[in-house]
């Protein structure tokens, strides 16, 4: 997440003949200023955000935004992953899987490749209180959708103007946006950027590092199709996960940074197949079984929908994580944790 600080410059003109007494007395209050001035920068991060825990200078207030972001291995590296407070990987149909890039604290300047919205994406987005943007939907997704169940803005009604086609890629793996043309469409529809302090999503955090099974790498497979294996390995010195989806490290494609992940959740939801598509229904009313990595280990614990929103429970405290970005797996659970995930030491 981008860090943004306040560089105070100040110029002096010397007049030619001034004494060196004088300039001494020129200089000391603008040393002074630059102290004061960096001293108040340090005491006004008091609040932090809400999503990924960082402390900021203002209490949040932005309305998050969910993108529906396509991982066809035609549509790596993906654009606007760097700055999503979370990512939601969960399938979309058969073995394939989706991201849902939440945006709260930053808005990528440039966000794709946008894919098409499934009913409980939809879900899963009204729990953030966001404003979604898919291109695309399935029939399920469009009924909600045509319904007004949440704000939103799709490519099928804006290609071209809010959407745009990238040139290196083929369709359905082209269309991208930006963050300044998501909230000019957000304003363009009538809807709503900002939220009170009770419609703001939010998650528990602590530094202090978690204790629980040591546990540096973790593999997922959705499937037999390496293009969806995905694996998280823990970098001791930076505290950070990196993640590899095929072998290859995930990065952003506009910095083509790696991610820096503080915390990794794996949450066996209940999946049913429901058409030839191979299209899903998920139930978030079950609950059930979940795994936090984070600071090289593992706490399993449980997972429950609360307003719309997936939340880890160990007991029943509310468990906290790592401040920085979360990066969430929904797996189904009639396979689940034990067959689709591999971890060691």
């Amino acid at each position: 997440m981008k860090k943004w600080g306040i560089v105070v410059v100040c110029s002096v003109l010397i007049l030619t003949g001034c004494k060196d007494k004088e300039e001494t007395a020129m200089e000391e209050p603008i040393v002074n200023e630059v102290e004061e001035n960096e001293q108040e920068v340090t005491e006004t991060l008091n609040f932090i955000t809400p999503l990924s825990g960082e402390p900021v200078s203002q209490k949040m207030t932005a309305r998050p935004v969910v993108v529906t972001i396509n991982n066809h291995p035609l549509a790596r590296p993906q654009s606007g992953l760097a700055e999503a407070d979370v990512i939601i990987e969960l399938i979309a149909e058969s073995n394939i899987t989706r991201f849902l890039a939440v945006y709260e604290s930053e808005m990528p300047e440039r966000v794709g490749p946008i894919r098409s919205a499934r009913d409980y994406f939809i879900d899963l987005a009204n729990g953030y209180n966001a404003f979604y943007v898919a291109h695309g939907y399935s029939p399920d997704a469009k009924a909600m959708l045509d319904r007004g169940d949440i704000d939103h803005i799709n490519g099928m009604m804006y290609d071209g103007t809010y959407f745009h086609r990238s040139s290196d890629r083929k369709a359905p793996h082209n269309s991208y946006s930006t963050g300044p043309e998501i909230l000019d469409a957000a304003e363009q529809v009538g809807a709503s950027m900002t939220l009170s302090e009770s419609q703001m999503p939010t998650y528990v955090f602590s530094k202090e590092a978690m204790s629980g099974e040591t546990v540096t790498d973790l593999t997922i497979s959705y499937s037999g199709d390496q293009n969806f294996v995905t694996s998280y390995s823990y970098d001791t010195t930076s505290g950070f996960y990196t993640r590899s989806s095929g072998g290859i490290e995930t990065t952003d494609a506009e910095s083509g940074d790696a991610l820096q992940l503080a915390n990794v959740v794996i949450v066996e939801v209940p999946h049913q197949t429901i058409d030839a598509e191979g299209r899903q229904a998920l139930d978030f009313a079950a609950g059930g079984r979940a795994w936090l990595y984070r600071d090289g280990t593992v706490l399993e614990v449980t997972w429950r929908e609360d307003s719309g929103m997936l939340r880890l429970y160990n007991g029943t405290s509310e468990v906290e994580f790592a401040p920085g970005q979360t990066w969430m797996s929904l797996i189904p659970t009639a396979r689940g944790f034990d067959q689709m995930v591999t971890y060691s030491e």
